[in-house]
């Protein structure tokens, strides 16, 4: 399979159910840009969501679920893939990051899921203190809590930003 590096996992380890939740049913083996690639498929859903008229509330439940499952399927993942740390492919915690993300703006606008969608991806990709600091925790709490602090960072920068902006107007 061509897509598939050295580090992934074999073929037949890829439909294990940590594997599949992981790698949001495989999306995380896009062959570049990974993360980016899970917090795609996140902001589509977020669309879907917010086009179906389901309201900013949604968002934090949804990353405390994304948040559980990254934690247990990261778990999993790291006991069956010895020597791992965080590994590319696993894209449930960018899926936590996100939503945490559109949580705490209160997302309810086509421009607020968009506008979480560039700032995470930022924050997740440029690793600015302290979310690079999070990465350092061992196991999939280490894998989850970088994402969850460039949320955090990601949300506040829109905040900021649209709060400017309307001051502007």
């Amino acid at each position: 399979m061509a897509f598939l590096r050295a580090t992934d996992p074999t073929p037949r380890q890829l439909l294990s159910a940590p594997v599949l939740v992981g790698s949001l049913g495989l999306v995380g083996f896009a062959p570049k840009a990974r993360g980016t690639a899970g917090t795609l498929l996140c902001a589509l859903m977020a669309l879907g969501l917010y086009l179906g008229d389901v309201h900013a509330e949604v968002w934090l439940p949804l990353a405390g679920a994304a948040a559980l499952l990254s934690w247990l399927s990261g778990e999993l993942v790291l006991r069956k893939l010895e020597g791992l740390k965080d590994p590319s492919w696993f894209v449930m915690d960018e899926a936590a990051g996100y939503f945490f993300t559109l949580g705490l703006m209160k997302a309810d606008s086509l421009l607020a899921i968009l506008a979480g969608f560039l700032t995470f991806r930022f924050y997740d990709i440029a690793k600015p203190w302290p979310v690079r600091s999070f990465e350092r925790i061992p196991g999939s709490v280490g894998i989850l809590a970088d994402d969850l602090v460039a949320g955090i960072l990601a949300a506040w920068t829109c905040y900021a930003v649209f709060a400017v902006s309307a001051a502007l107007t």
